[in-house]
Order: structure tokens, then sequence, then C-alpha cells
């Protein structure tokens, strides 16, 4: 009976060793089959003897096992075992007060959020919380930081899980790091995207989102702040309380380059909104044009419904932005010339698009009715602006520099503004 025990107990823990040496048989390196012995090492020193099921993908090492805060994935490169992200999950309702404040004062405050918030731990990168938010057959993952900073939304085309793969830590080149310790000493990288004619690095400092530019060479070429609406400087906030009271501040930002500074800021009133310029004096400006080929700020993926409207409706555009703001999708292109504004629903339905137009490209029947109603000289040489809707084309001018009027591509005046 003993010899049988024995046996069994011999024939028992064989299996059991084969089961706890297998994890580096489970996915190929390209090679011999095998999960680098280094990789098992780096993992079993975070993790200790954890039970996991790993996969090989674009040069990592991936580990999906159950650890304290239950389903968790890690990455590790495949040549030097060096650890690089880790996603876990929580309850939305243990998120930071800092997200939950956000959140309730954002364009998101009404919509339900998804019971987990995954979160990604990253080497030598700013910690993300991704807060799935659903709006009827909507769904957008929200990116924030620690600390409240949205740095990214996302729509939910697909109902797919995101493996993260793209916010694994990236490491910027010598000169571009050396540039951002210099000028935001501290800061947190939060994404590098490389592009064909340079470099864009998030960071976030001090409770807000930079987003900086560089060429091809490591050159700095821009940086642009994103202020939100909590952030507002008393500048802005002053120009806005005295020229347009009735209006409240959406969005603003900050761009500075080699020789110019400049606020753009998004004003809301019900469903009106106006985009004005600012020098760093206050002082309202008209559309600086950077000479630059850099994008404002974003990503440039669109959906293949959107490129297609875009393309048909906009044969030859360029798309040089595409960003989602409050329940919108955003996309900036340039076109016959110009920046136009696209702006698409959740749903991927066009709203509108707007882009500036000099005085003297009016058509004739809108000069003929403002000329009739206003005066000969009512407006002057400040950039008007064309507005593309499904309901037809119209016109936003300033008159007299006092009154904003709003008239139709036939010439007929919608509303007047003081």
């Amino acid at each position: 009976m003993k010899k049988y025990l024995t046996f069994w107990t011999l024939l028992i823990s064989g299996m059991l060793f084969f089961v706890s040496c297998s994890d580096d048989d489970n996915g190929p390196d390209g090679s011999n089959g095998k999960v680098p012995q280094s990789v098992l090492d780096a993992f079993q020193s975070q993790y200790g003897q954890t039970r996991a099921e790993w996969t090989i993908k674009d040069g990592y090492a991936i580990a999906e096992f159950r650890g304290e805060n239950g389903e968790t994935t890690a990455w590790y490169t495949l040549d030097n075992a060096r650890w690089g992200m880790t996603e876990t999950e929580i309850l939305y309702s243990n998120l930071p007060q800092a997200i939950l404040t956000a959140i309730s004062e954002s364009a998101y405050a009404e919509w339900t959020p998804d019971r987990e918030v995954d979160v990604l731990d990253r080497s030598d990168a700013e910690k993300l919380y991704v807060i799935e938010m659903k709006n009827g057959g909507t769904e957008v993952d929200l990116y924030y930081t620690e600390s409240g900073i949205l740095v990214n939304e996302y729509v939910d085309n697909d109902g797919k899980d995101n493996d993260y793969t793209g916010y694994l830590p990236q490491t910027p080149t010598a000169s571009v790091n050396d540039w951002i310790e210099q000028h935001f000493p501290g800061a947190r990288i939060v994404d590098i995207e490389t592009e064909r004619n340079g470099t864009e690095v998030e960071i976030v400092q001090n409770g807000m989102k930079h987003e900086i530019w560089f060429d091809t060479s490591g050159s700095w070429i821009q940086t642009k702040t994103e202020y939100g609406r909590r952030n507002v400087p008393e500048t802005v906030q002053a120009f806005v309380n005295a020229n347009y009271p009735d209006y409240r501040i959406d969005d603003a930002d900050r761009y500075e380059t080699a020789t110019d500074t400049y606020y753009c800021v998004e004003l809301e009133r019900g469903d009106r909104e106006k985009k004005v310029y600012l020098n760093e004096q206050g002082e309202e400006i008209g559309r600086p044009d950077t000479g630059t080929d850099i994008p404002s700020g974003g990503d440039t993926e669109v959906t293949t419904g959107i490129e297609a409207f875009i393309q048909t409706n906009y044969p030859g555009a360029v798309i040089r932005e595409r960003d989602y703001d409050d329940g919108r999708i955003e996309v900036e292109i340039f076109h016959d010339g110009r920046e136009k504004e696209v702006l698409f629903n959740f749903n991927e339905e066009w709203l509108r698009t707007t882009y500036d137009v000099r005085p003297d490209e009016l058509p004739e029947e809108v000069q003929s009715a403002l000329k009739a109603e206003f005066g000969e000289n009512a407006y002057g040489r400040d950039d008007c602006e064309c507005v593309e809707t499904p309901e037809g084309t119209f016109y936003e001018v300033e008159v007299r520099g006092d009154w904003d009027v709003y008239i139709s591509a036939e010439g007929d005046i919608k509303w007047v503004e003081d």
C-alpha cells in the first residue's frame, strides 16, 4: 500500500511540476517557442510564484494572471526582461476623488459609467485610469491621470477590449528628453507619437496637460497647454467677461512657438459656439497662421465612415487632427487652402463644418442684405465664419464692431446678437 501511495504521490508531484513550469511554453517568441527565462525571473521577482498564461506580441512577453485586484496583465520586454506596464481593475466607486470630481464637472456627468475601471501602471510614465462611459448606444473610453486630468477620449466603435499596447512606455530621444527636463522639470510623460514630420510628446505637470511638438531633428517647434474649464488664465477670463458675458468658456488652450504666443478660446451659449483668439495681453486677434505643418494636438485617425464623408464632400482634404469634445467628434482638415473644422456626433452623423472666410468672399446675396440692413460700410476687414450644416450654409459676420449677424447664404438674416 505504501508503494502504491508513493507511486501516485510521485506521479501527481510530477504533473504539478510540469504545470508550474509550463508557463514559458504557452506562447512562441519566434525562435525556440519559449518565454525567455530572464522574463520569467523578472515576473517572479515582481509577483512571486503566481500562475500566469503567457503570450508574445510586438516585442513583449505578456502575462495574464489573477492578482490581488483580480484579473491582471503585465508586459515585459523580450530583449531585456524590463517591466513595462501592468493593467489591473478597480471599482468605479474607488476612483481617486480628483477623477470623480472632474467627471462630475464634465460633459459626461450624466453618462453611465461601467462598474469596473482599468488602471494602467507604467514604467517611468504617468499612471492612467480608463473609464468606460455609456450614453444610449454610445460608449466612450476616458483616460484620466490620478490628479483628474483628462488626457484622452476614444469612442468605442467595435466593442472589443483594449489591449493597451499603445500605452506601453516609450523613451524620447536624448535631445527631446533634455528639452522637456529643462522647460518642464519633473513632468510625467503620458504618450509619445512619431509622425512623418516630427514627434509629439504628451506630458502632465502641475495639474495641466501639455502637448509638445518637435521636428524630425528633435528641435522644439510648439507647445500647446490645455487649460480646460477650471484653470482658465485671468487674462482670458477677463476678456470673456467683458466681451462675451453671455457665453461660457468651453475650452481654452495656449499655443507657444519661437515667434508667437496666443490663446484659442472656445465659447458656448446654448447651441451657439464661437472660437476666438487672443494674444498674451488678452487682446482679440485673427486666427494665427503658424506656417508650419504640425497637428493641433490629438490623433488623426478617423473611422472609415467619417473618412468617406470627408473625402466625398471635401475631396483631397488632409486630416490634421481628430479630437473628442462634449460628446462630439471634431475633425480638423486642410481643404482648398483653408483649415476647416468638421463636427460629427458619436453616431458619426455630420453636424456642421466651420471655417474662416474674408468679407469680400461673402456671397453677393449676403453682402447686399448686410448693406441694406446695416449700411454700406457695416462690416470691416475682420474674417467672417462660414457654417455649413445639413440645413444649409450660413455666415456669421461682425457688423459695426458690436453685433454678430447670423445670415443664410441666400441673404436671410436669422439672428442678430449684441
